[in-house]
């Protein structure tokens, strides 16, 4: 399995103010590599294909930087 299909691909940021902390579910490639690669936040679930290709991910975060834009 590859990367999901365009039609499926999303990025959904959640802002608990309980726990005030961020939750953030991604299935977008840009975003999966730039949340893998920037130690911003904890991960917190992975899902990998077949092969190991890490296909959607979910991090928590305490603080979601200022300049944090994912469309750059």
């Amino acid at each position: 399995m590859a990367y999901y299909d365009k039609e499926e691909q999303e990025t959904v940021i959640i802002y608990d103010p309980s726990s005030k902390r961020w939750d953030i579910y991604t299935t977008v490639p840009k975003h999966i590599k730039r949340l893998e690669n920037e130690a911003i936040a904890s991960v917190f679930k992975v899902e990998k294909d077949s092969e190991g290709k890490t296909i959607a991910i979910r991090v928590k975060v305490k603080k979601l930087p200022s300049s944090y834009t994912f469309n750059k």
